[in-house]
């Protein structure tokens, strides 16, 4: 079972997804490159503040492994969510942005999963 630190944390870094990916498609074809970029600088502020930070020391030994492997997953992820983000800030054709905002549309669905992987751990 999760401590409750590590519980708050992916919770609220679950919502911040969530919440990007619905503004990302509400405004799917009108997304300002400025908006997509304040949007993510918050989200990434809480990634390393709050989710890099954890660590394992508080976990029982029976989930300690597969926490592990789930966070090094979401590192992994979120080190291709802000590659495309940088991507799609630098994208000046509408073909380019589409498909930038497809991938971090992706990107976000997978972190999502491994936080509800996370949460549901704890339950």
């Amino acid at each position: 079972m999760l401590p409750a630190s590590h519980d708050r944390a992916y919770q609220h870094f679950l919502t911040l997804l969530t919440e990007f990916n619905n503004y990302l498609v509400v405004t799917d074809h009108k997304i300002e490159q400025s908006l997509v970029n304040q949007r993510f600088q918050k989200i990434s502020r809480w990634y390393e503040e709050q989710i890099l930070q954890l660590d394992n020391w508080e976990l029982e030994a029976a989930i300690s492994s597969r926490w592990r492997s789930v966070q090094t997953e979401i590192k992994r992820e979120f080190q291709l969510l802000s590659v495309d983000v940088l991507f799609f800030s630098s994208a000046r054709q509408q073909e380019t942005k589409f498909k930038r905002i497809k991938n971090i549309k992706e990107h976000i669905s997978k972190l999502i999963g491994y936080c509800q992987i996370m949460l549901h751990d704890n339950n």
